[in-house]
């Protein structure tokens, strides 16, 4: 059967874990993977997808090493910083399938929980149309019941989905299951992939320079800390999951529409010009960076410069 749907993992496909971070908050970076060894981190961990809620298995994981309380319970307090970014290339691969009017879901195994605190954060995950979470299910991968209930759930048949993990178990199990697979080591295998099953078109590049508007402040802030968080106007990179640009003709109506109540001296416009592999989509008319917004790439512009180049 062809394929007409995209099922995503998402740890270490569209998200990055490093639960390292978590235990730094504690003690010294070169301190935490003896440390995690010994306390049997990730047997625990592994153990975590299949609950909701971690009170019980944190306290017995406690129990069986009681001088290291205070050290193991960083990993729920400071859980949020273990997922550290966005996969480099997925999410635009996400939307190019949107474009392409292919529905894309997620099946994860992830702590109920813990997945609550990264979906109110990453907005990246509002793209799917169903998240089935192993915490919330109490069963997890490579389990076949949890591939029949998140194909029950969108409602396809398996041999229509293409499952994506990065985890050689999983798509092995997904395979045996009736699904076709794909064991994900990089973005650009993904999407190669995927263009070989006939669901994304070979990726034409940008040929124009895209624009994006940002208060001087604002901008003035960024080159001092060397990033820029944002998406757009007071919406942060992380909770959009991309960086809002124009193009050239577009850019006097975003400015009417968003920094209308700024002047001249108060806004900056800065121009990128994408190269082919840059990971911009078009949605809706306008170009999106799925992608930090690359400082060292970027140059300020006046909008008379644009007028005269377009």
């Amino acid at each position: 059967m062809v394929p007409s749907a995209v099922m995503f993992d998402l740890g270490q496909v569209v998200l990055r874990w490093v639960p390292e971070r978590a235990f730094e908050h504690v003690m010294d970076a070169a301190e935490v993977p003896a440390f995690m060894e010994r306390v049997e981190f990730h047997p625990w961990n592994k153990e975590n997808d299949r609950f909701d809620d971690l009170t019980q298995n944190e306290a017995a994981w406690i129990a069986r090493f009681p001088g290291d309380a205070a050290r193991m319970q960083a990993f729920r307090a400071h859980f949020d910083d273990t997922v550290t970014e966005m996969v480099p290339g997925t999410g635009a691969i996400m939307a190019e399938l949107q474009q392409a009017g292919v529905p894309i879901s997620a099946l994860s195994n992830w702590s109920g929980e813990l997945f609550t605190r990264t979906r109110a954060r990453w907005g990246i995950l509002n793209r799917f149309s169903d998240i089935v979470v192993s915490g919330w299910e109490g069963v997890v991968k490579p389990d076949r019941r949890i591939f029949e209930l998140a194909c029950e759930r969108s409602q396809r048949d398996p041999a229509e989905v293409v499952f994506i993990d990065d985890t050689a178990e999983n798509v092995e199990a997904a395979i045996t299951f009736g699904m076709q697979a794909l064991h994900f080591t990089s973005a650009e295998k993904l999407r190669a992939d995927l263009v070989g099953l006939g669901l994304l078109g070979p990726r034409i590049p940008l040929t124009r320079p895209i624009y994006h508007w940002t208060p001087r402040e604002v901008w003035r802030d960024a080159l001092t800390a060397g990033a820029y968080p944002w998406s757009a106007r007071g919406v942060g990179y992380i909770a959009e999951g991309f960086v809002h640009f124009s193009f050239a003709d577009q850019l006097q109506r975003t400015r009417q529409k968003f920094y209308a109540d700024l002047g001249a001296a108060d806004l900056v416009l800065l121009r990128l010009d994408p190269a082919p592999t840059t990971p911009v989509v078009v949605e809706n008319g306008y170009p999106h960076l799925f992608a930090p917004l690359p400082l060292d790439d970027v140059t300020e512009v006046s909008i008379e410069t644009v007028e005269l180049d377009a």
